[in-house]
Parts: structure tokens; sequence; C-alpha cells
């Protein structure tokens, strides 16, 4: 198996370098050891049950530990309190987590100080005050990821007007909400700064991981 370096120990990509790859959404066993097999830079795991996406603290454990350590594995919570973040940090293989909900900027500080390895992501909605939420986080994390706005807080499996993002530099951040093979193509024509895409409904038949479908998206992105 070949080892990817995350690009976000370097935080910058520029125009002609290999995008950094989310898959989100993991469940299973099968669906992990399918993906950790492509190139991909992360994985992501739902810890909030009103996602049918939702993983408990026992799955995350045991499928955190199937996942290589040149993949970033994210947990992706919702308006955490300090007790869930010790707790995941403490009993799984998590470095990273994203931040999806409402969340005061102060639980991501406190993050930040009292696990220094961990790295942090915010997790924006695509909307007119994208910007100034933009500047209000991003010394804060290592990097944002802009989703499609939602009363549920993601998962909707629908995209937005991505050029909301044309203004966005300097920055380091992933696209997210509802995309396939064809919007990633899509967008790679577009005159944007984005540092990756996070992808979890396109690379899914009838809630499960499809090896076909994220075979698809890394050669598109990551031109293997």
């Amino acid at each position: 198996m070949r080892r990817f370096k995350s690009i976000f120990t370097t935080i910058k990509v520029e125009k002609g370098e290999i995008m950094y790859l989310k898959f989100c959404g993991f469940k299973s066993k099968e669906d992990v050891l399918k993906a950790i097999e492509l190139p991909i830079d992360a994985i992501g795991f739902i810890h909030f049950p009103n996602s049918r996406r939702h993983c408990d603290m026992n799955q995350i454990q045991q499928l955190t530990t199937l996942v290589p350590s040149y993949i970033d594995r994210v947990v992706v919570l919702v308006n955490p309190d300090q007790t869930q973040i010790q707790n995941l940090v403490t009993h799984t293989n998590i470095n990273t987590i994203q931040f999806h909900g409402n969340e005061p900027i102060e639980i991501m500080k406190w993050t930040k100080s009292q696990y220094p390895h961990i790295k942090v992501i915010k997790a924006l909605p695509a909307h007119q005050k994208l910007q100034d939420q933009i500047v209000y986080y991003k010394e804060v994390v290592d990097f944002l990821i802009i989703d499609t706005p939602s009363d549920q807080f993601g998962g909707t499996g629908q995209t937005y007007d991505w050029h909301l993002l044309d203004n966005i530099k300097g920055i380091s951040f992933l696209i997210a909400g509802g995309l396939t093979d064809q919007h990633i193509k899509h967008i790679q024509h577009l005159s944007l700064q984005h540092s990756g895409y996070d992808v979890a409904s396109g690379i899914e038949i009838k809630h499960h991981k499809d090896v076909k479908k994220m075979k698809t998206i890394v050669n598109i992105v990551k031109g293997e």
C-alpha cells in the first residue's frame, strides 16, 4: 500500500498540486477496508445521533484502529462538550476533530490547547456571511470545510452555488455538500482556491460505500 502525506502539513495547495481528499460517513469495517486501499487523505466518522451515518463510541474505537496512520482519522461532532471530546481522544484512534455545529469558538481553542496533536476543522455553511465566519475562525482551526447550509448540520446530499467561494483566498478549505464525480469535474474548471474535497453521499449506493464510485473520484482528484 502506498503512503500519502497530508497536504495540510504544508497547508497550501498551489495550482497543479494534488488535492486533499476526505471520504466521510463510514460505519462498517467492510467499507473502511475498501477505502484505505485507495490514495485518500482522510476518513470521517460521524458521532451525532441525528445522522443516519452516526457511529457510537465503540464503533469509532474499532473502526479507527483499522486506518493506517498516514490517513487522517476524523470524527465529526455537533456541539460537543469537553467530556465528549476527552472520551473520543482518549478511547479512539482519531487524530482530527471536525466541529460541525454551532459550537462556541472557545471549545476549539480549548481542544487545541489540551490536545495540540489533534487537528481541528470547522465546517461552515455556504451563505452570505461566509467571509465573516472565515475571518472569525481561521486563526483557531487547521482548515475549514464549506458545506451546504442545513438546519440538520450537514448530510443533506445537496450542493450549493460554488461561486460563493470565488473570493476565498489565503485559507485552506475543502468543498463539501452532495459532491459527485461530475460535480468535482465541474469544480475543477472553476477558478477557486480550495484545497480539496469532502465526499459522503457521492460514494454511496443504498447507504453503503461503493468502491467503484470511490475509485472514480480518486482518479479525478488524484489523477491515479
